[in-house]
């Protein structure tokens, strides 16, 4: 039995999708609720409330700006019947001292989990999923990172080249400014183009001044053959997009934290092989996506097939791969990519003592 399926036997949701789940409001001081009071990432560039320094305010519509800022205490200060990708948020700006107050509240044993969605999420879809599962029986602390994305379907290439490099520089920028020894264990989830933010761009130049625990690529929308040790890197356009493909791994690779010169974690790639936002991706890309087609894929002239002979040797023993089946899905049923959303907090919790659960290649 797969560890998807034996969480989808424990818990089951009865909503549609997950945006639609029902979300406990906390209330602010005034009487009024937050959208979401939850710890939020965001490279959205903010501007600051006018006659109140700590809270700033955004709207979908805005670009990413050049740093990354934590927040919390979500309003949405348009009206509810304003279109997803047009409404307009206010929050209050949080220092690092607060941050570790607000994550460690309850005990200093307590993990953040950096979760980056993918393409076409508004911050409204983001903020209104239900976070709460994490906090009942384990021991993450959720933090959404939200960046500024174009909301529809049609600009996936605007949304590649432009929206998620820059939030990954974004994010890059923001922590180089926090120590990394602020949270001494962290993992990072990364959702479909969420793969590809931080990958492209906030590996583009070097590691980020960051360390991880584990890392999560989920549904990840990056080419298959990233962590090869001979990746195409032929590319007549979009270099700047998807090229330089060894180099960029070897950035990435160095977020895992080390205890001396090895990895204390390791990096999963969750993978479903009838994933059909992935193959429209390989059409949109050229090439493969590793969130269809997980590690050690090889496309071949005339066949593909799978060989871990082509992974690079200093990555494999810190790389394993999760396949999800059909049977696995609980909200997306059709389009078989957004499988992340309700098992985040079993499956990352469970990634060092229950590996032997999953069904891995």
């Amino acid at each position: 039995m797969g560890l998807f399926k034996k969480i989808f036997k424990k818990k089951k949701s009865k909503t549609s999708a997950p945006e639609e789940a029902a979300v406990a409001k906390a209330m602010s001081a005034d009487g009024s609720e937050y959208y979401f009071s939850g710890l939020a990432v965001t490279s959205i560039a903010v501007k600051p409330k006018e006659g109140d320094e700590n809270k700033v305010t955004f709207s979908e519509a805005d670009e990413n700006g050049e740093e990354g800022v934590f927040l919390k205490n979500f309003k949405l200060i348009s009206d509810e019947s304003v279109e997803k990708g047009k409404r307009e948020f206010e929050a209050t700006k949080v220092d690092l001292d607060e941050v570790k107050s607000m994550i460690y509240k309850d005990g200093s044993d307590v993990i953040p989990l950096f979760i980056v969605h993918g393409f076409n999420v508004e911050p409204s879809s983001t903020l209104a999923y239900e976070y709460e599962n994490f906090h009942k029986e384990h021991k993450y602390y959720p933090i959404p990172v939200i960046w500024a994305s174009e909301g529809s379907a049609l600009l996936y290439f605007e949304d590649q080249a432009d929206d998620a490099i820059g939030a990954g520089k974004a994010l890059n920028a923001l922590v180089g400014m926090v120590p990394n020894d602020t949270f001494p264990k962290k993992s990072l989830v990364m959702h479909s183009m969420g793969n590809h933010a931080i990958f492209n761009g906030a590996c583009a130049k070097g590691t980020p001044d960051v360390q991880f625990d584990n890392i999560f690529m989920v549904a990840a929308d990056v080419p298959f053959d990233i962590f090869h040790k001979e990746p195409n890197e032929f590319y007549l356009f979009r270099k700047n997009v998807s090229g330089r493909k060894y180099e960029k791994a070897t950035n990435f690779f160095g977020m895992l934290k080390k205890e001396g010169d090895k990895p204390v974690g390791k990096i999963y790639v969750l993978y479903h092989k009838k994933d059909l936002a992935l193959a429209a991706s390989f059409f949109s890309n050229q090439e493969s996506r590793i969130g269809k087609a997980g590690l050690h894929w090889v496309d071949g002239w005339f066949r593909n097939y799978y060989d871990d002979k082509a992974t690079r040797d200093d990555m494999k023993p810190y790389l394993e791969c999760w396949e999800v089946t059909d049977q696995e899905m609980t909200y997306d049923k059709g389009t078989k990519h957004s499988y992340q959303l309700e098992p985040w907090a079993e499956i990352f919790s469970s990634s060092l003592r229950m590996t032997k659960l999953c069904k891995k290649m």
